[in-house]
């Protein structure tokens, strides 16, 4: 199972808002420094607002999952998956066994595009049980 979700075209007034603190950072750096430092920052802005700005490609495979973005990856094996958690916009997969401030920096997270119900059961389907 694969789908991509691209944030920017579904929230178009936000969209214009990154869009206009990019060029805003540029142009402070470039007024601050030169036109090196405008380029920087913007490529440094840019690759922050990534997973916004750029289509998300995500897949569920028998054996892991993964999601692609335009400056990095990620993905879980399945046997890896210690806990889930289920919000309005998708699953995050986690390889720790407790709430942890690591959280946020480890796993996947499938954000739904209009999917949640297979989403959800492909997750349950697949996940690993506790025996």
């Amino acid at each position: 199972m694969s789908w991509t979700v691209h944030l920017a075209r579904r929230h178009p007034a936000k969209t214009l808002v990154a869009v206009g603190f990019i060029a805003a950072a540029s142009i402070f750096g470039y007024l601050a420094i030169s036109i090196y430092a405008a380029v920087a920052v913007g490529l440094a802005v840019m690759a922050s607002l990534s997973d916004f700005l750029f289509p998300v490609q995500f897949e569920i495979r028998p054996d892991r999952v993964g999601c692609r973005m335009l400056f990095k990856s990620s993905e879980i094996k399945w046997a890896d998956v210690k806990r889930c958690y289920l919000d309005d916009q998708g699953i995050k997969l986690s390889p720790l066994d407790r709430i942890s401030r690591l959280e946020a920096f480890r796993g996947v997270y499938l954000r739904f595009a209009d999917n949640e119900a297979e989403v959800v059961e492909a997750v349950k389907s697949l996940r690993p049980t506790d025996e």
